[in-house]
């Protein structure tokens, strides 16, 4: 945790100076920000469990050859991360550690820019993507964090009912990712109104209809080019307890905050209440659907823009301050517990680059 804690405190400093300066300093200062947990991402060396996966497509990607030749083989590869590494191998010829910062970047700024321009709180938002662990889940699945955090930019539109250019940018996210395209019928969730009775029906619902949903879930993967996970030692379910925990003490605080001081919230706010039962649902199905952990990528981001608007919407500031405090520990310690005894993301203990450099000659 040595790298760890002076990067987000950096990077929280720095946020809070945005907050507090004119538009030309704050680009300044959110560009650097934005930078340090890059940085920290490109000099990390077999942090993350697919490093080394992702380490011998870059170096394949090298290879001499057309770019068809090339991306025939790797069969599984989306052509727009394989144009990323083409034009990194081209760029920078073996310096890998440069393509992995690249990436970095990209996946922090898309966040970035989601942050400041919907949340009500940025800085609460910047700490929760560090203290949820999305920054160091980032670490691994790197084609498809990209596509997350293109999604992630993309709520925006969702939300402001954008129809076209939400779906202009879930195909930018598909171009990385292919699992991104089933954020496209998600957008019709933000004309659902939910509240409190809702979505505890909804919650039974998924948990009662797990067996239903594995089901469905298996006979619609056998007509796509991922049936091969059927048969695979991968195909069983993997409950995502903390996931669970995170999406159900938000929805339940929130939802029952709302119903219980019968606030009339306005319209933007019903929309993200309508899209938090997402999250919640996808949890809830981790229990008995295989491969769903996927599927939440795309979901638990959203809860670091709907825990500042919620916020927003609680008048008191005794109680806003303690549903925050909330939040922000529930979130700390499960994340810090999860890293440091049970090697959540492999990011611990960081390994500097260099080093290993210089001990591999």
């Amino acid at each position: 945790m040595e790298v760890y804690v002076p990067m987000i405190l950096a990077t929280m400093l720095l946020t809070w100076l945005a907050l507090h300066v004119e538009r030309k300093q704050r680009i300044f200062t959110v560009v650097i920000a934005v930078m340090i947990p890059a940085i920290v991402a490109m000099l990390r060396y077999n942090n993350g469990a697919d490093y080394l996966m992702y380490l011998r497509m870059m170096k394949l990607a090298e290879q001499s050859g057309s770019l068809t030749t090339s991306f025939s083989s790797l069969k599984s590869m989306e052509i727009g991360f394989w144009l990323l590494l083409k034009i990194c191998g081209v760029v920078w010829h073996g310096k890998y550690f440069l393509t992995y910062g690249l990436i970095a970047l990209v996946i922090c700024g898309f966040f970035y820019n989601a942050i400041w321009q919907q949340s009500k709180n940025p800085l609460l938002s910047v700490f929760l993507f560090f203290a949820s662990g999305i920054y160091f889940d980032s670490y691994n699945a790197l084609r498809q964090y990209i596509a997350v955090a293109i999604v992630v930019f993309a709520y925006a539109y969702l939300f402001d009912g954008k129809f076209k250019k939400y779906i202009i940018t879930i195909a930018a996210a598909f171009l990385f990712h292919y699992s991104a395209l089933i954020m496209i019928p998600v957008y019709f969730v933000r004309n659902i109104k939910i509240d409190l009775k809702k979505a505890c029906m909804i919650a039974i619902g998924v948990v009662l209809g797990g067996n239903l949903a594995y089901k469905l879930v298996t006979m619609l993967l056998s007509y796509t080019r991922y049936k091969y996970f059927i048969t695979s030692i991968e195909y069983e379910a993997q409950t995502q307890t903390s996931a669970i925990l995170f999406t159900s003490m938000i929805s339940l605080i929130s939802y029952g905050y709302i119903a219980w001081k019968k606030i009339n919230v306005s319209d933007a706010f019903q929309r993200m209440m309508s899209f938090q039962i997402l999250p919640l649902c996808v949890a809830l199905l981790s229990i008995s659907v295989p491969l769903i952990w996927r599927v939440l990528y795309y979901f638990l981001p959203f809860e670091i823009i709907y825990i500042p608007a919620f916020l927003n919407e609680v008048r008191k500031q005794k109680i806003r301050w303690g549903v925050a405090a909330i939040f922000i520990v529930m979130y700390t310690v499960v994340t810090y517990w999860g890293m440091s005894q049970n090697e959540w993301y492999n990011a611990l203990p960081y390994n500097y680059y260099f080093d290993y450099m210089h001990s591999a000659r």
